[in-house]
C-alpha cells in the first residue's frame, strides 16, 4: 500500500511540475548582447594555439549624442544638472507656529444692521437712529483698523435701512398729520 501511495504521489508531482514548467515562460534573450571582447576568456596555454583578440573601433564622438557606453535614453552632459527643489516643509521653529490673524468683523456694524432691521417692527425712529450711530462708529472703526476688521457692507445695508425706515415713518407723520388737518377743517365746516 505504501508502495502505491508513493507512486501515485510521485506521478501526482510530476504531473505538477509539468503544468508549472508549461506556463513559465522562455527566457528572454536581451537584445544587446554582450560583446565578445569584454566576454572571459581562457588563458593560453602552450598546447593551444593563441588567439588574438581585437576590441571593437571606437565611436567617432558627435556633438550632443549620449557618451559612449552609456545607453540612448540617458541624457548627454550638455544637460545643465537640475535645481534644488525647495524644502517640502517650512523650517522647524521655536514654539507654536502661529498663523496669520484674520479679519473679523466689526461687532458695532452687526449690532447696526439688527437695530435697523428691528426698527420696522420695535421703536421705528429711536432703533433706526441707534442703528445710525453703531453704523458711524463701525465705519470708523474698519477705516482705523486697516483691513483687520471687517464689516464695511454690513454698515452700508444698516444705512440704508435706517434710513429708508426713517423716511418711510416720517412720510407716514407728515401724510397722516396732513389727513388729520382735513379731518378738522372738514369737521369744522360741517358744524357750521
Amino acid at each position: 500500500m505504501t508502495d502505491e501511495n508513493a507512486n501515485e504521489a510521485q506521478a501526482a508531482a510530476e504531473n505538477v511540475a509539468e503544468q508549472v514548467s508549461a506556463d513559465v515562460p522562455a527566457p528572454v534573450q536581451h537584445p544587446d548582447p554582450v560583446p565578445a571582447a569584454t566576454q572571459a576568456v581562457e588563458p593560453v596555454t602552450s598546447d593551444a594555439p593563441a588567439l588574438a583578440v581585437t576590441p571593437p573601433p571606437a565611436p567617432s564622438p558627435v556633438p550632443g549624442a549620449p557618451e559612449a557606453g552609456a545607453p540612448a535614453q540617458w541624457p548627454s552632459a550638455a544637460y545643465a544638472a537640475p535645481a534644488a527643489a525647495p524644502p517640502a516643509y517650512p523650517p522647524a521653529g521655536y514654539g507654536y507656529q502661529q498663523s496669520p490673524p484674520q479679519a473679523q468683523t466689526s461687532s458695532n456694524a452687526v449690532i447696526a444692521i439688527i437695530l435697523a432691521a428691528l426698527s420696522w417692527a420695535f421703536c421705528p425712529i429711536i432703533a433706526a437712529i441707534v442703528a445710525l450711530i453703531f453704523a458711524h462708529q463701525a465705519h470708523k472703526e474698519i477705516e482705523a483698523s486697516g483691513g483687520q476688521v471687517q464689516g464695511q457692507g454690513l454698515v452700508t445695508a444698516a444705512r440704508w435701512v435706517a434710513w429708508i425706515n426713517i423716511g418711510l415713518f416720517t412720510a407716514m407723520v407728515v401724510i397722516g398729520g396732513f389727513v388729520l388737518l382735513l379731518v378738522a377743517i372738514a369737521g369744522g365746516m360741517s358744524s357750521n
